[in-house]
């Protein structure tokens, strides 16, 4: 019988760069194929990796809580990337920092090449998007179709 992971056990999958806190500290265990998160599981409760570390580090529990990233790095488990936020604030960054999936620099061409003309299809075809993604930053809305200003 194997032995069942504690809490703390989640840093022993982390590359915590000899404790440089201003890089990424990446997962370096499994993630989930759908998602692309890491997740850990302590008594049978599976949660992101993330979520763990920023419980042991800050002394508080999840709760309604979500953790956010500062460095948009989805297996960063850097306590100093993280924080405890509600969703509203989740929805406020991705606006205020445009995240569609996709990088800055590919947001500006994307939003050239349609002042140029060019077809959302044919930019989604292009970059490998939807086209959907396409218009969500051709009218600047995040993926819950709210407008970005």
């Amino acid at each position: 019988m194997s032995k069942a992971n504690k809490p703390s056990d989640v840093f022993r999958h982390i590359d915590m760069h000899n404790g440089n806190k201003s890089v990424c500290w990446e997962w370096k265990g499994k993630v989930n194929a759908k998602d692309g998160r890491p997740y850990f599981t302590v008594n049978n409760k599976r949660k992101a990796s993330y979520i763990y570390v920023l419980e042991q580090v800050s002394g508080q529990r999840q709760g309604g809580h979500m953790a956010l990233h500062k460095c948009d790095n989805r297996i960063c488990c850097n306590p100093d990337h993280l924080s405890w936020g509600d969703h509203q604030r989740n929805m406020d960054d991705m606006k205020e920092r445009e995240r569609h999936g996709v990088p800055k620099t590919v947001i500006r061409a994307i939003r050239k090449l349609l002042a140029e003309g060019k077809t959302q299809q044919e930019i989604a075809k292009l970059y490998g998007l939807s086209r959907e993604a396409v218009s969500a930053i051709s009218t600047r809305r995040n993926h819950n179709d709210k407008k970005i200003t």
